[in-house]
């Protein structure tokens, strides 16, 4: 397909003015529409099935309002030539990416994190989980009014969906339950938001990203080893734990285990310190003080935290019943509008 290309849709006719992106479900286009100063983002896809299944999801979507929940808009779906076309809203910028890895102001975060959590919010009422939670699918809506939307739905599933075993999200934003082979649901995206906002924060990954390996090291760094339980009804957890017969239990392979198990080259005096990220930041922020920071810190242990009785929780309570304190919320609470407080696995809106 090449520019000034026409595409015909039931709502408009558009005109293919530039390509702004292409990856293994197609192209992504900027397009204008006839007779009117209308311009949209048109993806378009290879394989028409793949294509009607996001946009089933999208028409899902539109049902629980965009705008108010941070989801990008929809305003049609055609066939053209055996693809599949989707005609989004044009008016995002990827300004994380465009950051250059550098750290980025506690109210641009703070902005990010209230916003996608009302987005989780809106998606888990309707049974929906996005899978591919990170910094390229967080974009700009508004500059100055810092309004964000969360955006690609091409790999969203229902929550029945998700059967264990399901290998989804890209690294560093797979969650430890995809890696383990555990039941999943919403709170892989919660995951992966955490990873999103630690490395918007410190303008880097919050741990190295090459190996699942590394991810789950990280979380027996932060956290401690996860239950016997959890480990045991993992399908991969072999993978990464070896039983220690000397204690009666699970251990982490370390580094040179690993390596040599997969030939896969991993560092082994890599540590990991979330509490280290707040200096990196006030090197290049001083506005903010040390409650701020300990607030980002604390949000970020819930979100990154692997609960073992998670699928209990959110199969039976829901995100309603565990926040986090009034202190963290105080911080966190910029506006009017109401802030979604989380852990991993749930959450309670104020």
């Amino acid at each position: 397909m090449d520019n000034a290309q026409i595409l015909v849709g039931n709502k408009g006719v558009y005109i293919v003015e530039e390509f702004l992106g292409e990856g293994s479900f197609g192209k992504v286009a900027k397009c204008s529409k006839f007779w009117s100063l209308e311009v949209y983002a048109v993806k378009i896809m290879k394989k028409s099935r793949a294509g009607q299944k996001e946009f089933e999801t999208m028409k899902l979507i539109q049902d629980l309002d965009p705008d108010e929940n941070h989801l990008i808009k929809m305003y049609e779906c055609f066939t053209h030539r055996s693809m599949t076309c989707i005609i989004l809203e044009e008016s995002l910028e990827d300004f994380l990416n465009k950051n250059e890895c550098k750290a980025t102001p506690l109210t641009y975060v703070r902005a990010i994190a209230q916003q996608m959590f009302q987005a989780l919010k809106a998606l888990k009422s309707i049974g929906v989980v996005h899978c591919d939670i990170k910094l390229d699918n967080i974009m700009f809506a508004e500059k100055k009014s810092l309004k964000f939307k969360l955006i690609d739905f091409g790999v969203a599933v229902g929550k029945r969906e998700l059967p264990i075993g399901t290998e989804i999200q890209a690294i560093p934003f797979r969650a430890p339950e995809v890696i383990l082979g555990l039941p999943l649901d919403e709170s892989v995206d919660m995951w992966a938001l955490g990873v999103s906002l630690a490395t918007v924060y410190c303008g880097n990954y919050p741990f190295p990203y090459y190996y699942d390996y590394e991810t789950i090291r990280a979380m027996v760094q932060i956290f401690g080893l996860p239950e016997e339980e959890l480990l045991s009804a993992g399908l991969n957890t072999l993978d990464y734990f070896t039983w220690d017969s000397s204690v009666n239990g699970w251990r982490l392979y370390t580094a040179e285990e690993y390596t040599q198990r997969t030939m896969s080259y991993v560092n082994g005096n890599h540590v990991i310190n979330l509490n280290q990220m707040t200096e990196i930041h006030r090197k290049q922020f001083d506005m903010y003080d040390d409650d701020d920071h300990k607030a980002f810190i604390d949000l970020l242990k819930r979100m990154l935290e692997v609960n073992p009785q998670r699928k209990e929780d959110t199969t039976t309570v829901g995100w309603g019943e565990r926040g986090l304190n009034r202190r963290l919320l105080d911080h966190w609470t910029t506006c009017s509008t109401a802030l979604a407080t989380v852990t991993h696995s749930t959450a309670i809106v104020l």
